[in-house]
């Protein structure tokens, strides 16, 4: 893999690409999610709440359906000529005959009056029993034992005249016919003796056509290919729309709540099942459909949902893509400005104008690289400096020992014929150039900087006479510091030059050594002719520039650049001048 590639798919854009397209799009599917099934739920529910209003609704009519069987059978409960028939209470057999046609007519009108009802059966214990059915009516004897140690019978009995509901089933008195395998909606209720309250007289069971009771339940609609059944109070199925689970158990646990709707698993599908108790029966009419076709309209959504989601996803590759652009090409652009720094271009700039962070970087990085060129060009006029300093030092250095004895010789011959200031002159010169030279050292103490300042100037006084005089003031405590050798004498001597010996007259010459907060302040201060404000000017625009341009005031733009270079930009030479007043030199060196 090249560095190219490399660099590709380690760099910032990419990693920002990633991280962006992987937020933004995880983000995107998720909202998508919860959405589609916040809003799967929210159909459900809504789906749910219409399922149980219908499931209410159809409960409410078999209400009334069952409320009128429960009013028929109130009926024959109440008739006189049943009760005579079961107790036989006859005069004679006409008698008889007579109330039989009385029940036969009654028991034909209460059929006819709605032509749902197919069998009525009147099970006396006394002297009796009827029967009206499609075969037309009958009496019949008395109740069995066998009937009567039935478990249907036991239960009429224990309801005390209450309506003992059965729901759709097989026929409990077999008629021997075709009609008996038909299912049928069966009622059963105790008859009670008009004059003694308390005693059974029998029991009357009314079968009624279901076809009704499943229709109106088949015309329950969940547009779902729901079904619908009745349970009773042990969830056994006692009526359907098609009669196929019959007196089985509905496999469902349904709450002690009156009415709701929960999910529930059959047959492994995922089913809503709602219920609504009935206030007569005690039953539960329930409805279930499959949960996936009642909120098949949600489909339409989670399709919707997914193109959103794909669509959106694009939408944010796109975005991924300008932005990490934008955000990687300040960086492509710092690094490969920062490649030709290295390389040693540090002429290079970022000339690009931002406002954010990396327009801070930007900043930066060109402070960075011309501060780098400044330090190397400060660098190379040191070396510069110090190769001409060098050069100096070793013309002066030239038969070393030679000058030293010559001079002692001339000292010694003047001394001999009394020429004293060849012999002053002599000395001094041999004094300085010893102390000057010191072995080649670029640092000596501050006593050694006096005693050569001390040389030179006994020198000046012998050619000068009395041109000027010489103060100098020094603190003791600051004798032992070394400093920079040729950084005094050069401002002494312009001193000399250039401002006293073009005066009229005598002269002064001050010179001040004095330490504060471990700062030199080394001023040399003369009475002489001062300098011109232009002139002034020039000199402090030449010392406080970087530049080296030309060969005016090379000496005091040496001594400052030197001074600059070894002991920092904030050190070095400040002039103060007035023409005709004089001029107060200063150096500013840290003393360590």
């Amino acid at each position: 893999m090249n560095l190219h590639a490399h660099l590709k798919w380690r760099s910032v854009g990419y990693k920002l690409f990633i991280l962006f397209f992987v937020s933004m799009s995880m983000s995107i599917m998720i909202m998508g999610y919860l959405s589609y099934h916040k809003a799967n739920d929210i159909i459900s529910s809504k789906v749910s709440q219409v399922a149980l209003q219908t499931v209410q609704q159809a409960n409410r009519r078999l209400e009334l359906l069952l409320n009128e069987y429960a009013n028929r059978s109130l009926i024959v409960f109440g008739n006189r000529e049943i009760q005579k028939g079961i107790l036989g209470e006859y005069r004679e057999s006409y008698d008889q005959s007579h109330n039989n046609q009385k029940i036969s007519n009654f028991l034909s009108n209460l059929v006819n009056v709605k032509n749902d009802t197919l069998n009525i059966y009147i099970l006396g214990v006394g002297n009796a029993s009827y029967r009206l059915s499609s075969n037309g009516f009958a009496e019949l004897p008395m109740v069995g034992k066998d009937d009567q140690a039935q478990e249907w019978y036991k239960q009429i009995i224990a309801a005390n005249g209450q309506v003992v509901w059965y729901g759709i089933r097989p026929t409990f008195i077999k008629q021997n016919n075709n009609e008996d395998a038909k299912p049928v909606f069966v009622l059963g209720r105790a008859l009670k003796n008009f004059d003694h309250i308390n005693q059974n007289i029998g029991v009357l069971i009314m079968e009624f056509n279901p076809e009704p009771i499943q229709l109106f339940m088949s015309e329950v609609d969940f547009q779902a290919q729901g079904t619908t059944f009745i349970v009773d109070q042990n969830n056994t199925v006692v009526a359907d729309s098609n009669a196929s689970r019959l007196m089985q158990p509905s496999g469902l646990n349904l709450p002690s709540e009156r009415s709701g709707f929960l999910t529930y698993v059959v047959d492994g599908k995922e089913m809503m099942v709602v219920f609504d108790r009935s206030k007569i029966t005690d039953w539960k009419f329930v409805g279930m459909a499959p949960i996936q076709n009642l909120v098949s309209d949600s489909r339409e959504i989670g399709f919707y949902t997914v193109y959103l989601v794909i669509g959106f996803s694009v939408v944010a590759i796109a975005l991924a893509l300008v932005f990490a652009k934008q955000m990687h090409k300040p960086v492509r652009k710092l690094f490969w400005s920062m490649r030709r720094a290295r390389e040693g271009d540090f002429d290079v700039q970022i000339t690009d104008v931002r406002s954010d962070e990396f327009g801070m970087l930007f900043h930066s990085f060109n402070t960075m690289v011309t501060r780098i060129k400044n330090l190397i060009d400060e660098v190379y006029i040191q070396k510069l400096l110090k190769k001409e300093t060098q050069l100096k030092m070793m013309a002066s250095q030239i038969n070393a020992h030679f000058l030293y004895n010559t001079l002692d010789s001339i000292h010694w011959i003047s001394r001999i014929y009394k020429v004293d200031e060849i012999s002053t002159m002599i000395f001094g010169l041999s004094k300085y150039l010893r102390i000057s030279l010191s072995e080649g050292n670029d640092f000596f103490t501050v006593k050694e900087s006096a005693e050569l300042l001390e040389s030179y100037l006994s020198i000046q006084k012998v050619r000068y006479q009395d041109k000027f005089m010489v103060n100098m003031n020094m603190d003791p405590t600051i004798l032992h510091y070394r400093v920079l050798k040729f950084v005094f004498q050069p401002l002494v001597e312009n001193a000399i030059y250039h401002g006293l010996e073009n005066k009229q007259g005598s002269g002064r010459l001050d010179i001040c050594w004095r330490m504060e907060q471990q700062i030199l302040y080394f001023e040399v201060k003369d009475d002489g002719i001062g300098i011109e404000s232009e002139k002034l000017a020039e000199l402090t625009e030449v010392l406080e520039s970087d530049e080296v341009v030309g060969e005016h005031n090379f000496a005091l733009r040496n001594i400052n650049t030197q001074i600059k270079l070894a002991y920092g930009k904030e050190y070095g030479l400040f002039i103060d001048s007035t023409l005709g007043v004089g001029t107060k030199v200063t150096l500013v060196i840290p003393l360590r």
